[in-house]
């Protein structure tokens, strides 16, 4: 509780105030300007700063400050707005840098207040609630990390090692998942499929077409590592039975890291960032025909600075020269 000693001019005595200053102008504001008030109260400012203790410098300074406030506000929103247009991504922080950097020495405003305009005004990102993708409390048997060893596995040919994992991408009906496999040592997404749910489905699925992949660029799949983490998804019958039927290595990671399954979530961010934003409002088949296309363009037109400059198919192609 705030308080405050003000020399009362009528009583000749010292009282103690339980509101802050701020608090006391306002009233003495809201006072002065009511319709209900009378009209010596409305016109007698000075009584009123007299009676809450307030001096009369105080309350037009408060006043000044108030408007000032206002105005920069009003300039902070249209600003911030504008810079929306061309950051639409940018986070309050970075607004907040801006508007700073904008209006310099009359930025009076704290961070939290601007954050708080920024709120109001519809000017923050709406983020929602991002959904599990691991289910890792199973009974299903966990194979042994055939990658993460000492030394690491760097694989140099293409159809030796590749890389399963499972991201979600926004609908205008909910989440959808998105199962990606991708070869390790071309960087090539050699399956991928798009479901509606986190079943086992959708992973078998891209796996089938991974296969597929592998076979029409006749590739012996024997020997051939799969690596995923070990959700229930990798680790259930069906898909350990199809990655079985053709000769394939199961590896999963041992722990919750996502660093022991890095190239798979490093191709998931680089699908979702750079093709697969602002599907909010695009129906199910829309998001899958975005998917389609992401992954022909990331693999036949994206070079990629790990691959000399590079596209995935231009390496899976050198790759399997240089194995012939």
């Amino acid at each position: 509780m705030f308080s405050q000693l003000h020399h009362d001019r009528f009583s000749g005595e010292n009282v103690q105030y339980p509101h802050p200053k701020k608090t006391r102008c306002q009233v003495i504001n809201t006072l002065s300007q009511s319709q209900e008030a009378d009209t010596f109260t409305r016109r007698n400012v000075s009584f009123l700063c007299d009676y809450l203790g307030i001096s009369r410098q105080g309350y037009y300074k408060y006043i000044v400050q108030e408007k000032e406030e206002e105005i920069l506000g009003t300039s902070i929103v249209l600003y911030a707005t504008e810079l929306r247009k061309d950051l639409p991504k940018a986070g309050m922080r970075e607004l907040y840098e801006l508007c700073r950097r904008k209006f310099q020495y009359k930025f009076s405003i704290g961070r939290d207040q601007c954050y708080n305009l920024f709120r109001s005004n519809g000017l923050c990102q709406r983020y929602r609630k991002r959904p599990r993708t691991t289910f890792s409390n199973h009974n299903y048997f966990i194979f042994d990390d055939l990658l993460n060893t000492t030394p690491k596995l760097k694989p140099t040919h293409f159809g030796q090692l590749c890389v399963a994992d499972i991201t979600y991408v926004a609908t205008q009906h909910g989440w959808a998942y998105l199962s990606l496999v991708t070869d390790a040592a071309s960087r090539v997404i050699v399956g991928w499929q798009l479901h509606s749910t986190l079943s086992k489905d959708g992973p078998i699925e891209a796996m089938k077409k991974a296969i597929d992949f592998y076979r029409v660029n006749h590739v012996n799949l024997t020997g051939l590592i799969h690596h995923s983490d070990r959700g229930t998804q990798y680790c259930c019958n069906e898909y350990i039975s199809l990655l079985e039927d053709h000769g394939i290595r199961a590896s999963m990671t041992q722990t919750g890291d996502p660093l022991h399954n890095a190239l798979a979530e490093r191709i998931n961010n680089t699908v979702k960032n750079g093709w697969l934003f602002e599907t909010e409002e695009k129906s199910f088949e829309e998001v899958k025909q975005l998917v389609q296309k992401a992954v022909d363009i990331y693999n036949r037109v994206r070079p990629h600075q790990s691959l000399e400059m590079r596209t995935p198919l231009e390496e899976m192609k050198r790759l399997l020269e240089q194995a012939a």
